[in-house]
């Protein structure tokens, strides 16, 4: 049986830490995979490599959302929602309207160096950047062209994440008085391994069938993701109520063997759809209503499963505490901050040294990771960095610490 819902969770820290690990990863295959529009594209680019995007892509956003909702829940009866929107504007809003300025500009730069020959350096770019008023490359100037917003080309890019976390918090805030009063016990010993299973099948696949095909999932502009604002924020909740529903994880734990068989199976499908297999090659705009709820069947329960799947495994074995998962717990959110500029930074570096499609990925993969470790290593031995890039500064930098005798920190709430 799980320990009560307040009880030190390790395989969260886990799961977080791999969730974002995974994300890292995830962005240089978009360097590299063919016809997937980014930021900026090798000259190497694999088909094959959607195959294997594909296993992670529906549910690799909604986990990190998930994981979210549980240390909320978890925190919710240590801290007052005054103290909870005080560390939110501290350890996320404000590292995301500083990291707009500071860490997200050499993603537009190089952006508009492939796709539009600018030819500038970057000091005279960074001028045009904090022109809110620029109507040059009106194309890239997502928010202003979505809002209606005299914005420029400012931008968050990657990190709409955190803006997206510091709203549903405010939801949640806002919710909160009806949500205590909720009998999470009585609630617990209800649900079923099948409703476990149907009610957020269901949902997702509404949202895929009704709401998507009007909103599409990659706009990341916050009026009008109406989409992923269903389906982010229901995850949200859903890690929530988790933390709350023991005998529910439990049971989730314990059926992860269904829950793996099912992710294969519904993986299989997508790549046969995804792929115009045989059978499975039916143009979806002439398709009958039957036909295209069938295909939103398949894509949504392969969300569900794969979610059901990485929770209920990491609950089985990596609920243990470790001093290394305590070091990437505190490390995670300056990684995530870094992570893309420093993607984009050296994947434009080594594009110019012909490297060939084996080399040139290793390389930046390890420069990748290399700049992030650096990068936290750096950070944490300062105040201000600490305060730029969401970390408490009330904890002194200590730089004789290893990853071996760090203090294993308190629930983060982000």
């Amino acid at each position: 049986m799980l320990k009560t819902h307040d009880a030190r969770r390790y395989d969260i820290d886990w799961l977080r830490a791999l969730a974002f690990m995974l994300l890292i990863f995830y962005h240089i295959g978009q360097f590299y995979v063919a016809d997937w529009g980014w930021h900026v594209k090798s000259a190497y680019l694999s088909v094959f490599l959607q195959n294997i995007m594909l296993l992670v892509n529906p549910w690799r956003m909604p986990l990190i959302f998930i994981i979210s909702g549980i240390a909320i829940s978890l925190v919710e009866i240590k801290v007052t929602s005054y103290q909870l929107f005080k560390m939110r504007i501290i350890r996320v809003l404000i590292p995301l309207l500083i990291g707009m300025f500071l860490i997200i500009p050499p993603q537009v730069y190089y952006e508009l160096v492939q796709s539009e020959g600018y030819t500038a350096h970057f000091l005279e770019f960074f001028k045009l950047y904090l022109d809110t008023d620029t109507q040059r490359y009106s194309q890239h100037q997502l928010i202003s062209n979505r809002t209606g917003l005299s914005v420029g080309l400012i931008t968050y890019n990657h990190l709409w994440y955190l803006l997206y976390l510091f709203v549903y918090t405010l939801v949640y805030m806002a919710i909160k008085p009806l949500l205590i009063k909720i009998n999470w016990q009585s609630l617990d010993k209800k649900i079923s391994a099948i409703k476990i299973l149907t009610v957020p099948f269901l949902l997702a696949l509404f949202y895929d069938f009704a709401i998507l095909p009007f909103f599409p999932d990659d706009t990341f502009v916050l009026l009008g993701d109406w989409y992923n604002h269903a389906f982010y924020f229901s995850a949200f909740m859903a890690g929530y109520a988790l933390a709350k529903l023991p005998n529910v994880w439990q049971t989730i734990i314990l059926k992860r063997k269904t829950w793996l068989v099912l992710s294969l199976i519904s993986y299989t499908l997508v790549l046969m759809r995804f792929n115009r297999a045989w059978g499975f090659d039916i143009d979806y705009s002439n398709a009958s209503i039957a036909i295209k709820l069938l295909i939103n069947v398949i894509f949504s329960g392969n969300k569900i499963f794969w979610l059901l799947s990485v929770m209920s495994f990491a609950g089985a074995f990596l609920n243990k505490k470790s001093a290394k998962i305590a070091y990437i717990n505190e490390a995670i959110l300056p990684w995530y901050i870094l992570h893309q500029t420093l993607i984009i930074v050296f994947a434009m570096w080594l594009s110019q040294l012909t490297l060939g499609p084996v080399v040139e990925p290793f390389l930046l993969i390890v420069f990748t990771f290399m700049g992030c470790f650096i990068g936290y290593e750096l950070i944490k031995r300062f105040t201000i960095t600490r305060f730029i890039f969401g970390l408490k500064i009330n904890k002194k930098a200590s730089k004789g610490q290893s990853i071996f005798d760090f203090k294993h920190p308190k629930h983060p709430i982000d």
